[in-house]
């Protein structure tokens, strides 16, 4: 059996921050705008200095690539950067595993007042020479929705593992954005165990 538990947690940032930036930012621009917001924090505007930074924020978001800032197994997850790494990627034929991730470079699309975050998930397990052993393009639905764009959103991925014979294998993760249209995938080693 194969399920996804997706927590996304929201930051507070105006959504006229993402419209001021448009839909094409560009590298420059987030030097521009951190550059006016440290100028403005100098001066005293701490709010129009926020606004600026939060304008980088939103340039890097769409300049950059999908990527991940974190994927790693689990022993529990609470929250955005509230996780137990695994002491081990160790696991026994037909267990749960649990994958931590924190993507970035994600798009938003609006709905009404409503700011949304949506990432298709594929899986494949794959042996350390890359033969793919069990495959899913369409494995679920990460989402999110909130009134501000989030740039902390994470997921914990719930993944009954195969009843694979004891040795090393490769979980690999692929998430496609559907606001941007981009893509990304990252690997993450374990070992069955008896």
């Amino acid at each position: 059996m194969l399920r996804i538990i997706s927590r996304l947690a929201a930051v507070a940032m105006a959504a006229a921050v993402v419209a001021a930036v448009g839909p094409r930012a560009r590298a420059s621009d987030i030097s521009d705008y951190a550059s006016r917001a440290d100028s403005l924090l100098a001066a005293g505007k701490a709010d129009q200095a926020l606004t600026a930074f939060g304008q980088a924020v939103a340039a890097f978001w769409q300049t950059s690539p999908l990527q991940f800032r974190t994927a790693t197994f689990v022993t529990w997850a609470d929250g955005f950067g509230q996780y137990q790494p695994r002491t081990d990627a160790k696991f026994h034929p037909g267990e749960t595993a649990t994958v931590y991730v924190a993507p970035v470079g994600y798009g938003f699309t609006q709905t009404g007042d409503w700011l949304n975050v949506e990432m298709t998930t594929g899986l494949e397990i794959l042996t350390p020479g890359g033969i793919i052993l069990a495959r899913t393009d369409d494995y679920g639905k990460l989402s999110w929705r909130g009134r501000t764009p989030s740039y902390q959103v994470h997921a914990s991925i719930a993944i009954t593992l195969p009843r694979l014979k004891p040795g090393n294998y490769v979980l690999k993760l692929t998430l496609a954005d559907r606001a941007s249209a981009k893509s990304a995938s990252t690997t993450v080693p374990f070992t069955i165990v008896e």
